[in-house]
């Protein structure tokens, strides 16, 4: 049976020169979007960012450039693509390093004590799995004295928060502080309907209106730690 990492592997290989045609049109008809549209796609297909540059870019731009030598494409439309390639390959290289920074980071999702609400709890370890974040899942009504024990197991560099009920809302002040003490550099997220649209009193705790933006405030939080 062939492993993760091989069908990962077959998975961009079987795509790239698809990609790479896509790119090329995409450059000659002065896409940027659809530009960075390619290249986003190349990299959840798994394509590693030496091929991305090689194959696809660099590829593309081979072909711009015998293009403009032969002809068939103006000075304009060459500068232009190029211009498009140094930007995407810019949102290439910060994309990247993100997967790097995360590489596995663990994250700590749990809903406390009472919390029986957890669909956007799991929403949320959907997306930061698929990121690349390592999310630990402990579930709803997690017992506040519980929590201390699994923060000195799994090390958290970010810890998820869930409150919807008015009884969980009471405690969440309290479960910051578990979370805070215990791990003294871990963010700490706080979603649901229940929860504040700040935290004034604690530094390193932001609020996520929107399951979408679940990895953005991680990303943040992350880089935070990493300044600290």
């Amino acid at each position: 049976m062939p492993n993760r990492e091989s069908q990962r592997t077959g998975k961009w290989r079987s795509v790239i020169g698809e990609l790479r045609r896509r790119y090329l049109d995409a450059l000659l008809s002065g896409a940027e979007d659809e530009a960075e549209r390619v290249v986003r796609e190349a990299i959840d297909a798994g394509a590693p960012e030496t091929v991305i540059d090689a194959d696809v870019i660099g590829a593309a731009m081979q072909i711009i450039g015998d293009m403009w030598e032969s002809g068939a494409i103006t000075v304009a439309d060459e500068h232009l693509a190029t211009e498009i390639s140094v930007r995407v390959l810019m949102l290439q290289r910060e994309t990247f390093r993100s997967a790097r920074r995360r590489a596995g980071a663990p994250v700590l999702l749990l809903g406390i004590q009472g919390e029986q609400h957890t669909l956007g709890l799991q929403m949320a370890a959907s997306i930061l799995m698929h990121a690349g974040y390592r999310v630990i899942m402990l579930g709803g009504d997690l017992p506040l004295d519980e929590l201390p024990a699994a923060i000195d197991r799994h090390r958290p560099a970010v810890v998820g928060l869930t409150a919807t009920m008015p009884s969980t809302v009471e405690q969440l002040t309290e479960a910051i502080e578990g979370v805070l003490h215990h791990a003294p550099g871990a963010g700490v997220i706080v979603g649901g309907s229940g929860a504040p649209d700040s935290f004034p009193a604690f530094a390193g705790v932001v609020a996520c209106r929107h399951v979408g933006d679940a990895v953005e405030l991680t990303d943040g939080l992350l880089h935070r730690s990493a300044l600290n």
